[in-house]
């Protein structure tokens, strides 16, 4: 029963690399940008990767091999999702892919930039995303294309590009 549900896992596991890694870029129109964000919870997957190590040290004795190579899998996977996978956003003409979930621009209520360049989207539900971009250089890429987009003021990436030339 276990190393049924550890396949039925890796299976979904695959689904969503998939749907990740290709079906984003080609669901919900043309992308116009995609960008790399920072990677997140590399600790908590260290954790779950001890534990599991822990698991399949305390049950040795008593494990199946097709149970070690399901848990070793699995391991495999996490050190994918954590270490080598890269959270990405996706700008489409109607709406973001932020978190593999896609937000339309209407619900979009404000849209602010910290000054360790951060994008601050705030919806309308009353949410707040915040969006750390991996490379600083492509936050002006971004707010360019949503204001081509009429999402947010010409100015307001032009007052950025000043306040980002007086820094350096």
């Amino acid at each position: 029963m276990i190393n049924i549900l550890l396949f039925i896992g890796i299976l979904l596991f695959l689904c969503y690399a998939l749907y990740d890694q290709v079906g984003m870029d080609h669901w919900q129109g043309k992308t116009l940008l995609k960008v790399r964000l920072k990677k997140r919870a590399k600790m908590d997957a260290l954790i779950f990767i001890a534990l599991l190590c822990l698991v399949i040290y305390q049950s040795l004795d008593n494990l199946k091999p097709l149970s070690f190579y399901l848990l070793a899998t699995i391991i495999l996977l996490t050190i994918y999702a954590a270490f080598i996978r890269s959270p990405v956003l996706l700008l489409k003409p109607n709406g973001f892919f932020y978190g593999n979930i896609f937000i339309g621009y209407a619900k979009i209520h404000a849209i602010n930039v910290t000054s360790d360049n951060a994008l601050v989207i705030d919806l309308n539900n009353g949410k707040r995303l915040i969006i750390l971009i991996e490379q600083a250089q492509q936050l002006p890429k971004v707010l360019t294309i949503l204001a081509q987009l009429n999402i947010i003021q010409p100015n307001f990436v032009q007052t950025l590009e000043k306040n980002n030339d007086q820094h350096l």
